[in-house]
């Protein structure tokens, strides 16, 4: 490393003793042959000996005095041109590489000659500008470096958490699909005996034959639940058909409307006439109504209003069929909003809610080609948004396999 420092002699000065010396000594050879010289032409004019050497001593005085002065001035000279030609800017960049030196970039050497200091002041600026740009950029890269680095390790966090909630997913549908191995005997039994016994009941009375049909058709429904679990843990696909939304939307709500939770809620139809079928598996698509209508439930804590609406929209020059559920509740915090379909989260208290319901609703719209949105305030209630694309059976087969083609889309 070259160590910048303070000089011990200067330049000016060897230049100015330098000059002097010569000067000192080409000025007493020139004075010596002038008096000797002088010396031969006075002998040779036959002036006496002792008046010679009276003139030869007064000259030499003279001369003396003369080679003094002319050498002061000269001296006096140079050290002015010098100091404004050679030590000033000699100075200035030695000051300037010291800054440099200490990481000092901003201040610039200023000599503005067009000799060769001016041409060395002018390369050391610019390398203290490349300099300055390098640092810069390192500084920047340092940063984008840094905010990657806290990227990738979030994404890292995340993934594990995923790679967690997948396992939890994964054990739980192992455990459903026992559970639903183990119910699906008891079920045929209690369909078997109630057609049994409304074979046995007499017609006239018609209550019990109304009574022992509702129990039929609810363990028949558990019994296609059951089969649908069965099917989503063996990864089968869906029982796709041409379903009418406005239709299941009015058995759904007519199914849960009379349970005790929905007694102290209203509900608000505003169904679409003419509404085209779209491509779903019912049961399904019921599933994800249900889903909606239990949330919206909970997050009244079971008084309010249930409003269900449904449009055709065209999207992006497609038709689709747009289902809003709008309730009366608290809505969802700014925060939360972006969180509420990742699986097992949940803001309800431990035992209420195991944070599955909308990540599974929001997978079963997104297999069947739809969107689910979500709008909401502090205090103004939440509404959801159920898309759908009216398909028809060809289309949807060659979508799937579309998609089986390219599993990167």
């Amino acid at each position: 490393m070259i160590k910048i420092g303070k000089s011990r002699h200067s330049l000016a000065g060897k230049l100015i003793l330098s000059v002097s010396a010569v000067m000192t000594f080409g000025s007493l050879i020139f004075g010596l042959l002038f008096i000797h010289f002088e010396q031969r032409v006075l002998l040779k004019a036959g002036v006496h000996s002792a008046e010679v050497v009276r003139i030869v001593h007064s000259d030499m005085v003279s001369i003396i005095l003369a080679c003094v002065l002319f050498v002061l001035g000269i001296s006096a000279f140079l050290c002015v041109i010098l100091y404004r030609l050679v030590s000033k800017p000699v100075a200035q960049l030695e000051s300037g590489m010291m800054r440099i030196a200490k990481g000092d970039l901003d201040e610039p050497i200023n000599i503005n000659t067009r000799d060769e200091m001016g041409l060395l002041a002018n390369i050391f600026n610019s390398m203290a500008k490349d300099m300055k740009r390098y640092r810069q950029d390192m500084e920047n890269w340092t940063h984008t470096l840094e905010d990657e680095v806290k990227k990738k390790a979030q994404e890292i966090i995340k993934t594990q958490d995923e790679l967690i909630n997948t396992e939890k997913l994964a054990s739980l549908g192992r455990m459903a699909a026992g559970i639903a191995h183990e119910l699906n005997s008891p079920l045929t039994g209690v369909v078997t005996f109630a057609h049994l016994l409304k074979d046995r009941t007499p017609q006239a009375d018609a209550q019990g034959h109304e009574d022992l049909q509702v129990i039929i058709e609810q363990a028949e429904r558990c019994s296609k639940i059951i089969k649908g679990l069965l099917g989503f843990s063996r990864r089968t696909g869906f029982e796709m058909a041409e379903i009418n939304l406005n239709a299941l939307l009015e058995a759904t709500v007519a199914m849960i409307r009379h349970q005790a939770r929905f007694y102290n809620i209203n509900f608000s139809l505003d169904f679409a006439p003419g509404l085209h079928s779209v491509l779903a598996d019912p049961n399904q698509i019921q599933q994800v109504f249900l889903n909606m209508l239990l949330n919206a439930s909970d997050a009244m804590n079971e008084k309010g209003a249930i409003n269900i609406a449904t449009r055709a929209l065209n999207v992006d020059g497609k038709d689709i069929i747009e289902t809003e559920f709008s309730d009366t509740g608290p809505g969802i915090p700014e925060a939360n909003v972006g969180k509420i379909f990742e699986p097992f989260f949940t803001t309800k208290p431990v035992g209420k809610g195991t944070g599955l319901g909308l990540s599974v609703s929001y997978g079963i719209i997104k297999k069947h080609g739809g969107d689910i949105l979500v709008k909401s305030g502090p205090g103004k209630g939440a509404s959801f948004f159920i898309r759908l694309p009216v398909q028809r059976k060809g289309e949807w087969r060659n979508a799937q396999s579309g998609e089986s083609q390219n599993p990167g889309n």
